[in-house]
């Protein structure tokens, strides 16, 4: 096991983000080939029962690469080949492990695969491709009980950091789950468009009956997360630990439209491969020694050693300030631009993207989220005041306006719309087939306008800021601010306005890795 976990940290790791930043395809396939070749002087590997929950990986996340929808400000046709050698490689990793190196390439580097929702599944492929090269050179003594084991911690691990992180948060390890008010997420959704084919009414009522669960749902969340500490002392416990991740995950999406299909599909299938291993040849990855081992791989991840899952660690405010994009169709109706229509990007839409463009100070995260009690309970007692929240803002907030990256962003909207206008393809599938496209994993899809959905073209684009405000003494939804920070007509000429990259996002979330 401690040589899987070092072949992961000092040579796979490093690999896969080597060859997908530089987009090394080639290199990839090569050094994939020379691995097969070796492999014919060398016992090859077998993984048994749970070569079927690695397929089931591969996949998902093929499937998710595969039916994202083209950037269209890029060139269309090696998109599709990337798309392309993306399945023919996931099928090629079913035959042979080492093929992952060149599919992951392609996956992380070309298709932008590795994001915040993708990372869990992704590092576990990267496991078993550590595993598979330590297997192949020390055949005698690693077996297929260590690869378990790494699986299991790497996916654990994804929820015990963020369970370290809470922790943290206040004076004592339970002030978080004592002071949060979690069903301020939940309304903090709503404004952010979640859900927003409920009446406002009606989320009130569920709020106002919510908030007496709030710090039964926080130490249950905590449990939940802290849980893998003692997965491994017994199989059932794994199994629990594994499906209750899944059904958190679940709950998390209910309530907030935060979507992490991948980590509940995967931890199901694991939980569900780990019920019909065989006892015996198992049996060393449980009991007190294996769940010492376990500890020491949790904590060494949760210090960032080995893996770099995310913190996951805030206090849910009832106020958010969010940047929202609308279109007007050429037969004047006037529709919202919604996350999951600017596929690829649809997480950078979904989150905090936008920020650049106001000059208003911006004092929390996605979905209302700060770090400071003090600041979160300064924003209760303003309950949705004018005055006093322009004075937070003015005492906490940044204000992150970016002329340079306006400047992309106007370029890039300008230029993706007018060759949606002109008849560009947006999605792979066939329209027939659209059903198909795995799903998004930030649910912001609703709002005060209708979606558009490209039933027509466009002739102007408008971006506004606005600030909305849950008041938890009355239970009703403000809305304190809507102005227009941006105007693109695009029926007018206009001028080059540089670089159309979509990727500068301005994120007030805490610094966290996203590298491979």
């Amino acid at each position: 096991m401690a040589a899987v976990v070092a072949c992961y940290r000092f040579a796979v790791s490093p690999a896969v983000r080597a060859l997908a930043r530089r987009r090394r395809v080639l290199l990839a396939v090569v050094i994939a080939l020379a691995l097969a070749v070796l492999a014919t002087f060398r016992p090859s590997p077998e993984p048994g029962p749970l070569r079927w929950f690695v397929i089931t990986v591969i996949v998902l996340l093929t499937w998710q690469g595969a039916t994202s929808d083209y950037d269209v400000t890029e060139p269309i046709a090696p998109q599709r080949l990337d798309k392309q050698l993306l399945l023919l490689l996931a099928a090629a990793s079913c035959l042979w492990p080492a093929a992952l190196l060149p599919w992951m390439t392609v996956y992380c580097g070309k298709l932008r695969g590795w994001k915040h929702h993708a990372m869990m599944p992704t590092r576990l492929l990267k496991a078993y491709l550590a595993w598979f090269f330590v297997a192949m050179l020390f055949s005698a003594v690693c077996s297929t009980a260590a690869l378990l084991s790494v699986l299991g911690c790497l996916s654990l691990s994804h929820y015990v950091k963020p369970a370290w992180s809470k922790a943290r948060l206040g004076h004592y390890p339970w002030s978080w789950a004592w002071h949060n008010r979690i069903h301020y997420l939940m309304a903090s959704a709503y404004c952010w468009g979640w859900a927003r084919f409920l009446r406002a009414e009606t989320v009130s009522r569920v709020l106002r009956r919510a908030r007496v669960l709030d710090r039964p749902v926080n130490f249950l969340a905590m449990a939940v997360e802290a849980a893998g500490l003692i997965a491994f002392l017994d199989r059932r416990l794994l199994i629990a630990a594994l499906l209750a991740t899944a059904l958190f995950n679940a709950v998390v999406a209910l309530a907030s439209g935060i979507l992490f299909w991948e980590n509940i599909v995967t931890n199901t299938a694991l939980a569900i491969t780990i019920t019909l291993l065989p006892g015996a040849e198992y049996d060393a990855v449980f009991g007190w020694p294996a769940a010492l081992i376990a500890l020491a791989v949790l904590l060494l991840s949760t210090a960032d050693l080995l893996w770099q899952p995310w913190h996951l660690g805030w206090w849910d405010s009832p106020f958010t300030a969010r940047v929202h994009w609308q279109v007007e169709t050429v037969s004047g109706v006037t529709l919202g631009l919604y996350n999951d229509f600017m596929c690829p990007h649809e997480r950078e839409y979904g989150r905090v993207l936008g920020y650049f463009l106001t000059d208003e100070p911006v004092l929390h995260g996605h979905l209302g989220i700060v770090w400071d009690r003090q600041l979160r309970d300064l924003l209760v007692q303003a309950d949705g005041d004018r005055n006093q929240l322009r004075a937070l803002k003015q005492t906490y907030g940044h204000v992150q306006a970016d002329e340079q990256q306006a400047r992309e962003h106007i370029a890039f909207l300008t230029r993706m719309f007018t060759q949606l206008n002109a008849g560009a393809r947006k999605s792979p599938l066939p329209r027939s087939l659209r059903r198909l496209k795995a799903p998004g994993g930030q649910l912001y899809r609703w709002g005060d306008l209708p979606p558009y959905r490209g039933e027509e073209p466009v002739r102007r684009i408008t971006i506004r800021y606005e600030e909305r405000c849950y008041r938890p003494a009355t239970g009703d939804f403000l809305l304190l601010i809507n102005r227009t920070v941006q105007e693109i007509d695009l029926l007018s000429p206009s001028a080059n306005h540089g670089s159309t990259s979509c990727v500068k996002s301005s994120s007030t979330a805490a610094r966290t890795s996203e590298s491979c």
